[in-house]
């Protein structure tokens, strides 16, 4: 899942990451008007993330974190 250095691999609970990416995206939808402002962010939150913690996913992780992303959220 990871490229660990430091990392202990924990069970990630997906289904909270994504209710935290969208409520991410809703801030930062509301503070940042340009939509590329708004990737950069988002961006530089997860190299910050990888440099402090000295880690990266793993492509084939990556990958399906972008299918994910790209489905619909549930609404609860």
């Amino acid at each position: 899942m990871f490229e660990e250095k430091d990392l202990e691999d924990s069970n990630i609970d997906l289904d909270l990451a994504l209710h935290a990416a969208d409520a991410v995206t809703d801030f930062l939808d509301k503070r940042l008007e340009k939509p590329f402002e708004r990737y950069i962010v988002a961006r530089l939150v997860s190299i910050l993330y990888e440099e402090t913690l000295n880690c990266s996913l793993l492509s084939e992780f990556e990958a399906e974190i972008r299918k994910l992303a790209q489905q619909k959220p549930e609404v609860k």
